[in-house]
């Protein structure tokens, strides 16, 4: 019973510590529209913090696999020659030694000789978005449609929500991708919520430094080529019960892309 209670005590005077957990991240690689695997692209591991943790590339099948040492989580930085680069949210590990993700580029734009195309084409639409167009009819938000930014022809998504009005479109100070928050938010304790298909991307988290935010810059992830809609949401009062979080009195800005639609 002594040998026992005095292990621990040992151990920590030899300075031993249990090695940390492992996990493994396994995941494609696909073109956004398409679905075709991307090989030969290039997969880099972040912290939450930007700190370096590893890097994959991927197969004929757009295929990789990394086992990184167990930590916050990390983000994933894809590219290939072609494509435009993405870095998506953090994988929160929260204790799981197993991940699978998916990761979508969407191909860069080649300058042509000028072509005129006449066809006639139907669109077979996603019942995926049968919410967000029944919200378009008669909803309470602000709405962006495929046919706004066809129209505007944006480099970036936040350039289409710099035009709304209390919108307000920021310097990170952390890189050159700005933050999106609403005015009516100044000086409150919380961020605008940005949901991409339904889910939260900019979650609050616990650490030992107490509750944050990510510094979450939205053109990291998205490109307004993938965008079918986009719905921003200035008060509570506007906001749809399935887009009500504790933060989202800060406002709240959902993004719909095209997958789904043919």
């Amino acid at each position: 019973m002594r040998l026992i209670a005095l292990l621990p005590i040992t151990l920590a005077l030899l300075g031993v510590r249990p090695a940390s957990a492992q996990v493994r991240i396994v995941g494609r690689v696909l073109e956004s529209e398409s679905s075709h695997p991307i090989p030969g692209a290039d997969v880099i591991f972040r912290t939450p913090y930007g700190a370096y943790v590893g890097r994959a590339t991927t197969d004929s099948l757009g295929r990789f696999e990394k086992v990184v040492q167990g930590g916050a989580g990390v983000s994933i930085w894809a590219s290939r020659a072609g494509y435009h680069q993405v870095l998506t949210p953090v994988l929160y590990f929260d204790g799981r030694s197993y991940f699978e993700v998916e990761v979508r580029l969407d191909p860069t734009v080649a300058l042509l000789a000028p072509l005129e195309v006449i066809a006639r084409a139907e669109v077979d639409p996603s019942h995926f978005l049968d919410a967000f167009r029944h919200r378009l009819r008669t909803g309470n938000g602000v709405y962006i449609t495929r046919a706004d930014i066809a129209r505007q022809r944006p480099s970036y998504v936040t350039d289409l929500l710099r035009t709304i009005p209390g919108v307000e479109v920021v310097a990170s100070g952390a890189g050159s991708r700005p933050v999106v928050r609403m005015a009516r938010a100044a000086g409150r304790d919380c961020d605008t919520q940005i949901f991409v298909d339904g889910f939260l991307l900019n979650r609050r988290v616990a650490t030992a430094q107490g509750v944050r935010s990510d510094v979450f810059r939205l053109d990291d992830v998205v490109a307004p080529d993938a965008v079918e809609g986009i719905e921003v949401y200035r008060g509570l009062s506007t906001i749809p019960p399935e887009f009500l979080t504790p933060d989202a009195a800060c406002g709240v800005i959902a993004i719909w892309t095209r997958r789904g639609n043919r």
